[in-house]
């Protein structure tokens, strides 16, 4: 009778210890937003090889920035004539809880024809990150449309 009594002891003083070990769940980091988006000239998710490419995007971080992000990458399933990819990346709106995200770059006398995904990542101080993507053509000067 004692040593079931014992076991009964250990099995609750164990049990007891696991609850207590557990950790609280920690509530959801907030993520940062992105808002306002426009993308190349006249907002026309059109690029030209060695010409001047506009962003403009209204951030939000959930804590405060740690760097905006700019990619641009080739589209599953699409056919280029070579590999081309591009990134930047602005820390100079570390620190800050808003920012409106107004820059000018030109797309590379190397970039390649096509259509790739254009994206826009922030990442805030508290390790969360957000990411729009949107879709973007980029064309040689002289195979650009009349009316882009």
């Amino acid at each position: 009778m004692k040593s079931k009594f014992n076991h009964f002891i250990i099995t609750v003083i164990s049990i007891l210890a696991l609850v207590s070990c557990q950790e609280e769940a920690k509530p959801a980091l907030p993520s940062p937003t992105i808002e306002n988006v426009e993308i190349g000239l006249n907002n026309n998710e059109i690029g030209v090889i060695g010409s001047d490419f506009h962003l403009n995007a209204d951030i939000l971080a959930g804590e405060l920035i740690e760097q905006v992000q700019v990619k641009i990458a080739p589209q599953d399933g699409k056919t280029y004539e070579g590999f081309w990819d591009f990134e930047l990346t602005w820390e100079e709106y570390k620190g800050t809880k808003n920012a409106n995200v107004h820059k000018h770059f030109d797309i590379p006398e190397d970039a390649v024809e096509g259509i790739y995904d254009f994206l826009i990542i922030v990442t805030d101080q508290n390790g969360t990150s957000t990411e729009e993507k949107r879709s973007v053509t980029i064309y040689s000067p002289e195979n650009l449309p009349l009316n882009p």
